[in-house]
């Protein structure tokens, strides 16, 4: 069972990196269902790489570091779905 949750947070962990990297490069998140909802996607990165870090490195580093590290990514993520300005949707109620 221990095998199970290393590859899955392994897998996690990949998948939250990417994301992250790419969110820092381009400034667009990559994962289609969190596009409308991040305001600030730089900020979404970092938390993303930190999340990641804290699961790709919860076998080699004591509990508390790793905690702080997942927690603080996820705080970031967090605040960039939370503050700034909100982005005008289109009205898809009424036909051009």
């Amino acid at each position: 069972m221990s095998t199970f949750f290393l590859a899955v947070g392994l897998v996690m962990a990949s998948v939250l990196g990417v994301a992250g990297a790419v969110a820092l490069v381009t400034g667009r998140v990559a994962l289609p269902w969190l596009r409308g909802s991040v305001t600030r996607p730089r900020l979404w990165g970092v938390g993303a790489l930190l999340s990641a870090g804290g699961l790709a490195g919860m076998r080699l580093m004591p509990f508390e570091v790793d905690a702080l590290l997942v927690l603080g990514g996820l705080v970031l993520m967090g605040a960039s779905q939370s503050f700034g300005p909100r982005r005008a949707r289109p009205d898809r109620t009424t036909t051009p």
